[in-house]
């Protein structure tokens, strides 16, 4: 379980260094910046979920957020 908070951990990270990157461009994308800070809510969410839930001692089954490829259309 260690091993999969940190990995969310470095996912985060990762996807908050894309949104400060965007934010540094002249001209921001502002769908791309929403949807990298909702996916960024996302593993916040998740990574507060599994630490609340690991004060329990029982399993829990945990909810995964999956990659999905975006498609940019012209």
């Amino acid at each position: 379980m260690d091993q999969f908070l940190k990995a969310l951990r470095n996912r985060k990270a990762d996807v908050q260094s894309k949104i400060e990157d965007e934010q540094k461009r002249p001209a921001p994308d502002g769908l791309r910046l929403n949807a990298l800070k909702k996916l960024k809510l996302r593993f916040r969410e998740q990574i507060e979920f599994i630490e609340r839930h690991n004060r329990q001692t029982a399993p829990v089954l945990i909810p995964v957020v999956r990659r999905r490829s975006v498609r940019i259309l012209s």
